[in-house]
């Protein structure tokens, strides 16, 4: 029996909200309404862009490419990601 190649391996995902603060994270889809999966899209966050979460408190602070961005908590709960561990420091 062979082991598994990391394609037949399934890839966890969650919420971008759910993700800790120090976290990496590569965005996988936004299930927002149009007009909101837009504006993500032109400041940075669409499929396949890596995200760094800054902070949490009343909102999600989270890194884009050298720009901060405070998601709301609804908007960031329809943002999924494939988290990639914590920033080294």
């Amino acid at each position: 029996m062979t082991a598994p190649t990391s394609r037949e391996l399934p890839q966890c995902t969650c919420p971008l909200v759910d993700s800790e603060a120090g976290s990496e994270a590569t965005v996988v889809a936004i299930a927002c309404g149009e007009h909101d999966a837009c504006r993500l899209r032109a400041m940075g966050v669409y499929e396949g862009a890596q995200v760094s979460v800054i902070g949490k408190r009343h909102c999600l602070l989270v890194d884009v490419r050298g720009t901060r961005l405070a998601l709301g908590t609804d908007l960031a709960k329809g943002i999924t990601v494939r988290p990639q561990g914590p920033i080294a420091s």
